[in-house]
């Protein structure tokens, strides 16, 4: 009993020392994004907390052009879910200038991979860390590709 409630105590512990450096150690803005697209594909909201300022907006279209306007705290609710996205993420295009940064984040899944979202990420540097500072988006209709035609 003594030796389950140590090793539990641990790992408590160390997880949730590991999401706090990851907190601190966004010295790239591809980190911060990273962790975001991490959090999105596991259905981990801490991950997408640290990667976002709490004050930080997300705005979006869904696949039925409904827009959609969260605070970070709502959005992490909306992502935890602990369920896994079999999702293509990438990101595309990252420009950035000193302090601040723009990333361009592409998603693709579904069947024959007809469904997408893009991304558009602002990131700034505010001398410990970068973190996302908003987020707008798109549902996009791709065109499908056989994956029988592929392989």
């Amino acid at each position: 009993m003594i030796r389950t409630l140590i090793l539990a105590t641990g790992l408590t512990f160390l997880s949730s020392t590991v999401f706090n450096v990851s907190a601190q150690e966004f010295t790239t803005p591809q980190a911060a994004v990273n962790s975001y697209i991490k959090g999105v594909s596991e259905g981990v909201g801490k991950r997408v907390e640290a990667a976002f300022q709490e004050t930080a907006t997300i705005q979006f279209f869904d696949g039925r052009n409904k827009f959609h306007n969260y605070d970070r705290n709502q959005f992490v609710k909306m992502v935890d879910t602990g369920n896994t996205w079999n999702a293509k993420i990438e990101i595309t295009q990252l420009l950035r200038t000193k302090n601040a940064a723009n990333a361009t984040v592409e998603f693709t899944w579904g069947d024959n991979n007809q469904h997408g979202y893009v991304d558009y990420l602002n990131l700034i540097f505010d001398g410990k860390k970068w973190q996302i500072t908003s987020k707008v988006a798109q549902y996009v209709e791709r065109e499908s590709v056989n994956k029988s035609a592929v392989e």
